[in-house]
Order: structure tokens, then sequence, then C-alpha cells
């Protein structure tokens, strides 16, 4: 039976093409990637949330471009999936891939084909109980590989109560969302005091008045125990500023080509 194999990162889509290369399994077997941030921006519509993207993340029309050649790929794909062909969803327990999974599950709710998935957080206290991950795109292609016979058919259903789910995450409004035993909607200042808090931390530690805005930004996502984006968090440092938190030097439509510093109010 052949497989087509979806995830929700260009890193994981990688590492598992590179597995089945490995294994010689690519003549059965396919891999599609759905590029997004599920965690961050509306919702509700496809045209609102390119605006919102458009607005907010995309540095430049390339970017823009990329992400739209990306969904017109997998929707073609997923339009023309034959009956014949099992699909495989990859996740893990993070805000992000978790709305993924629903996402998905809506667009393949009227389609003949068999559902599986891999929660990659669950199938990890199995085959490495040690390691924690905040999402697939962390994993090397051989653990992938030892994940694979953590594969577990949705059930009907299943998919028709996850794809009623992805029907009431569009009904609600919010632009962040966040992982607390389940799917949280937040407001968009709702990590600002982390930013904050470890801001105040790189200028103890580093013992200097200007940052880079990367220390501030790997520091704040290394606190959140979930998944979202550079670009989100650089975002609200940028709203931030213009609250008068933080002052900025230098150009700020490159994020390595400015400094930052923390200065309250």
């Amino acid at each position: 039976m052949a497989i087509l194999h979806i995830t929700f990162s260009l890193s994981t889509q990688g590492s598992l093409k590179h597995a089945i290369r490995q294994n010689r399994l690519q003549r059965d077997e396919s891999v599609l990637s759905i590029d997004d941030i599920f965690s961050i921006g509306p919702l509700s519509s496809l045209e609102e949330r390119n605006s919102w993207l458009e607005a907010y993340i995309f540095k430049d029309n390339e970017e823009r471009e990329l992400y739209e050649e990306n969904h017109e790929e997998w929707k073609k794909k997923i339009v023309s999936l034959p009956c014949d062909v099992d699909v495989w969803v990859w996740y893990s327990q993070n805000t992000h891939e978790e709305i993924g999974l629903r996402f998905i599950m809506s667009e393949l709710i009227d389609k003949c084909s068999m559902i599986y998935g891999i929660d990659a957080t669950k199938g990890l206290k199995r085959v490495q109980p040690n390691m924690m991950i905040r999402h697939t795109g962390e994993l090397m292609s051989d653990l992938l590989m030892k994940l694979r016979s953590e594969a577990k058919r949705f059930s009907n259903n299943e998919c028709q109560q996850l794809a009623k789910e992805w029907e009431g995450l569009t009904q609600n409004s919010s632009t962040l969302r966040v992982w607390q035993n389940g799917i949280k909607h937040v407001t968009e200042d709702a990590l600002d005091p982390i930013i904050i808090e470890r801001a105040q931390k790189a200028h103890a530690e580093l013992n200097e008045e200007w940052l880079i805005p990367m220390r501030i930004i790997g520091e704040t996502l290394a606190a959140i125990d979930d998944y979202l984006s550079e670009e989100f968090v650089e975002k609200r440092l940028m709203t931030l500023a213009k609250q008068g938190l933080f002052e900025i030097d230098g150009d700020t439509t490159d994020m390595y080509s400015y400094h930052i510093k923390y200065i309250g109010k």
C-alpha cells in the first residue's frame, strides 16, 4: 500500500524523506509538508490569514510567494489523492502541530483514504524516554524510522471529531494560541512578560547595554514550552518598542542589522 506522509514543517519533511531513501521505501512513499505555523495568526479564513501573515510575518514578496506556492502544491495533492494511498500524519503535542492535525483532518474528511497518526511526543516515551521535544522537526531521520511502529489508524468518529474541532478553532478570532494540556486561545500580548523578563536577564548576564534581537528572541523561545516562530516574537518586540519599553538602533528590516535594549517605563 502506498503512503503519503504529511508533516507540519520543512525540517520534518526533509528528515522523513532522508529516512525513506535510506531504507529504500521511496517507490511507495512520498512526503508532503504543510509549511505553516498554526499557533499564530487568524484561522477564520485563508484570505484573512494571508493578510495577517503578510502584514506581520513575511519579510518580503519572496517569502509570501513561497508560502502561497507551498499552499497550492499540497492543496492539489490532497484534492487528487487516490483511495489506494494511506495518509500518515506526523505531529507532536504542541499548539502548531495539534492544530495542524485538526486542519488536515478537515481537508481529508471526505476522502476515502485510511488516515493514521503518529504522535511523536507519545511515541518517544517508548523509544527514547529521556528525550523531550517541542516539535517533530527536532527529530533526526533514525528516530523518525523508529516511530513508524507508533502509527495508529484514526476511526471514522475520531476523524469527524478532529474535523469538528478545527471548525471550532476557526470560530475564534484570536491570533495567538498556546498549549496548556490542550489548545488555548490567548491575547496576542500574552507572552510579552516572558519577552521582557528574558531581555532583562540577557542584559544582566552579558552586562551589555545593547543586544542583538536574536539573543532575546532565542531566550524567549527557549522559555516557552511550545512552538512559535522567531518572526512572531520579533513582531512583539517591535510592538513593545512602540510602547516605549525598548529602544532600537539600526535597520529593522533585517533581524541582524539592528540592536535593541530594554528601557522599561
